[in-house]
């Protein structure tokens, strides 16, 4: 397909596309006849820049899309949003996020690039994909679906997790919510700024533990916030301490508190990690900031 120049003063027309999902699909000429492969050169913040950008429809014209590329990944961007006009940023963050999630577990290459969409809210993702959530992943198809705006950041750590675990380990078992989301959260690493250890220990202290045999069975029953801490601190145990394959037979068959590792059930291991677990303060205000609107 031919690549045509385009300077960024035309990017500015694309931004004036509602960033919403419509019943009936959007209708405009003009964005049709800007369906291709562009290069937008311009100069931001005094400094010239060049992007090469894709723009689509998608969802009969209920969305359109600005693609652009990244290593490993084919990144979306909604015209307007707040994601487009951080796309630089986002886009950094993104090899970052796979190599850490194939370190976690060891992982060889993915056999293609992941497909990242950016969004900015639940209803978009209530559209997309008809889960009113702020992260979504589909590991077969590499697919990646990320709410962020100006009071919510992406977590695309935690997302990648689940596309690199799931090419890597294949589709999860029965009851292993616990460590699909575990194994997820742990790649992430954090909530509001602090160490997961410490966010877990605090809404502990709060609201008490999730007993291990609910959270390995029951596991989205729970209060999202807590099992997901819990099981995130308890997935990084697990690794440190018992290695890959554990955690990979887990993840194809389930687990009990009477399932064993090394001779020893996941009941008495899950009482060897809550008495070394060691945490820092968490400010008052910023965990009640994280029991009313969560980790973002």
């Amino acid at each position: 397909m031919v690549r045509t120049s385009l300077f960024l003063a035309a990017a500015v027309v694309l931004t004036t596309v509602p960033a919403t999902a419509q019943t009936s699909g959007l209708q405009d000429p003009l964005l049709d006849r800007l369906i291709g492969d562009w290069v937008l050169e311009g100069t931001i913040a005094g400094e010239h820049t060049t992007h090469d950008v894709v723009f689509e429809w998608v969802l009969e014209h209920q969305f359109s899309w600005l693609r652009r590329e990244a290593p490993g990944f084919r990144v979306y961007f909604v015209p307007g949003s707040y994601a487009l006009a951080h796309q630089d940023s986002l886009l950094a963050r993104l090899p970052a996020a796979l190599t850490n999630a194939r370190r976690l577990i060891d992982a060889p290459d993915l056999a293609g690039p992941v497909d990242v969409f950016f969004i900015e809210n639940r209803a978009q993702m209530k559209a997309l994909t008809g889960m009113s959530a702020t992260g979504f992943a589909e590991a077969s198809s590499r697919t990646v679906l990320l709410v962020t705006h100006s009071e919510w950041r992406s977590f695309e750590r935690h997302e990648i997790m689940h596309v690199v675990a799931g090419q890597t380990w294949g589709p999860p078992g029965p009851d292993t919510a616990w460590l699909q989301e575990g194994l997820a959260q742990a790649a992430d690493g954090r909530c509001a700024g602090y160490p997961n250890a410490d966010m877990m220990m605090a809404l502990a202290e709060r609201n008490g533990w999730i007993p291990l045999g609910v959270m390995l069975t029951q596991f989205r029953q729970q209060p999202d916030l807590r099992a997901y801490l819990q099981a995130a601190v308890f997935v990084d145990y697990l690794l440190e301490r018992y290695g890959l394959e554990p955690l990979r037979d887990f993840w194809r068959s389930g687990a009990s508190p009477e399932s064993r590792i090394n001779g020893r059930t996941l009941a008495a291991i899950e009482r060897d990690w809550k008495g070394q677990l060691r945490a820092g303060p968490v400010d008052p205000i910023s965990l009640a900031s994280v029991e009313s609107r969560g980790c973002g």
